[in-house]
């Protein structure tokens, strides 16, 4: 069974914005259209020693494979609001 999370609110900081455009060649509007209110986003749980829990999400944007780092907020009592930590584009 393939995991699929819900992604009704995402905030991208100005500095994650940059740095996905600038190294990754994405640009937050392209991130937030691909997930936020997207129904079946596959998905698997990352847990990091230093950054912590977060979800690594798939996606398509131009046709090419992303995958997009999310980081759920603490202050969201329905699960369903994250923060961007970083989207780049994979090969295959």
């Amino acid at each position: 069974m393939v995991d699929t999370v819900w992604v009704a609110d995402l905030r991208i900081s100005p500095a994650t914005a940059e740095k996905i455009t600038r190294e990754h060649g994405l640009s937050a509007d392209e991130v937030n259209d691909a997930v936020k209110c997207v129904p079946g986003l596959r998905f698997t749980w990352n847990d990091h020693p230093e950054r912590g829990r977060r979800a690594i999400v798939e996606v398509s944007i131009r046709g090419c494979r992303c995958l997009i780092v999310l980081y759920p907020r603490l202050d969201d009592a329905f699960g369903d609001a994250w923060n961007l930590g970083s989207a780049y584009p994979i090969e295959g």
